[in-house]
């Protein structure tokens, strides 16, 4: 096993988390890692238990929650780090951060809508409306979703 890279793993690892594939992949990036080497400190890192793939993806799902993406869109954006999840993980994590989609839709559309006045002019109403929309489908949430939590922000409005 290669030392210098296993000492350069740790320094990664200490920084911030990786999951395995990401890690892999930033140690294969470095011109003069030989690709059996990284496999070998691979290894070496999840028998020490270093690498922990289950915590790495609760947090990847809680950040992506966090900021108001949906399920759907978290566990594409996981596919790309060969992240694979389960139901259970997202009703874990929604536990434990309090809030469901619903209320991550409401959040996303008060965050979106807290500066601006819904006009009372159709034309702008509707140009308002669809921005927003296009917000909530942009974070994964399906169109009958955030259309349906959007009614009443807007209909409330009505002259």
């Amino acid at each position: 096993m290669n030392q210098r890279i296993y000492n350069y793993s740790i320094h990664l690892i200490a920084r911030q988390d990786y999951s395995e594939f990401k890690l892999r992949r930033k140690l294969r990036s470095k011109k003069d890692n030989l690709p059996h080497e990284v496999d070998e400190v691979i290894e070496k890192l999840k028998a020490n238990g270093l690498i922990k793939e289950e915590s790495y993806r609760r947090l990847f799902i809680r950040k992506w929650m966090m900021k108001g993406e949906a399920e759907d869109k978290i566990k594409k954006r996981g596919a790309m780090e060969k992240l694979l999840f389960t139901s259970e993980e997202f009703r874990a994590i929604e536990i434990e951060l309090g809030f469901t989609d619903d209320e991550s839709l409401e959040k996303l559309i008060a965050k979106k809508l807290r500066s601006k006045e819904i006009p009372t002019n159709p034309e702008e109403k509707f140009k308002l409306r669809d921005k927003v929309l296009r917000f909530l489908i942009s974070k994964g949430h399906s169109y009958e979703e955030a259309k349906k939590s959007l009614g009443p922000h807007f209909n409330s409005a009505r002259d």
